[in-house]
């Protein structure tokens, strides 16, 4: 019996992107797209269709990606949510990520990656976070590990990072100092130091260095040098 493809919907107002991703999308045997143009039209395409997956365009008019991200959640269907993004906003990544979405992609992600999250999302049993945050001229890609039961390589599953913690390893990574950090994240250098030190804890790091390369190997995180070649 052939499985139930995985069911996704694009949100883009700009017709051009929304139907080319919907063809990447499609072009997959266990994928199936459906495009819309609005927040609204999200909500009811939901409702009725029963998607696995919302791929929604943060600057898509309409409600503030906050109030259509609880739109979606409320809307009665269990979805997972992939935000869509072409500038870095940390904070609202932050605001997105504690309301339940699954990832926070830049829009230059690689198809390697977008398909993998959406595939992950649509079949994780726990939480399962992608976070692409720009890096200069090219996406730099976080990739949180997958379900517990699929834990990253030499890291046990409770032991995986925040969302947040990811991204002050990632700005670490990029050899930012605390203060930096801090500035890009709009935090204060003592929660970038708490963070550091419930990061230290769980890869069992003695320093910035050591929790660096401890997070590259076991997969949580890519070198700065492959993010820099996207």
């Amino acid at each position: 019996m052939t499985p139930e493809p995985v069911r996704i919907v694009v949100v883009d107002d700009h017709r051009l992107p929304r139907e080319a991703l919907c063809h990447v999308l499609d072009s997959e045997p266990d994928l199936e797209a459906l495009g819309v143009d609005s927040g609204p039209s999200a909500v009811r395409a939901v409702a009725e269709c029963r998607p696995d997956v919302v791929l929604l365009d943060v600057a898509t008019p309409g409600p503030d990606p906050a109030s259509a991200v609880r739109e979606l959640l409320d809307c009665g269907h269990p979805v997972g949510i992939v935000v869509l993004h072409t500038q870095s906003d940390l904070l609202l990544m932050r605001r997105l990520l504690d309301l339940g979405v699954r990832a926070y992609m830049h829009k230059s992600v690689s198809r390697g990656l977008l398909l993998s999250t959406v595939r992950d999302i649509a079949g994780a049993k726990q939480q399962t976070v992608t976070i692409t945050v720009p890096s200069g001229s090219a996406g730099a890609e976080v990739a949180v590990p997958r379900p517990a039961s699929e834990p990253a390589r030499g890291l046990p599953a409770s032991d995986l990072l925040s969302a947040r913690e990811l991204v002050v390893l990632t700005l670490v990574a990029e050899a930012l100092t605390n203060r930096q950090v801090a500035s890009e994240m709009d935090i204060t250098e003592a929660t970038v130091k708490r963070h550091l030190r419930n990061i230290f804890t769980k890869l069992g790091a003695t320093s910035r260095i050591d929790a660096v390369n401890k997070a590259i190997n076991a997969l949580v995180i890519q070198p700065p040098a492959a993010r820099r070649r996207r």
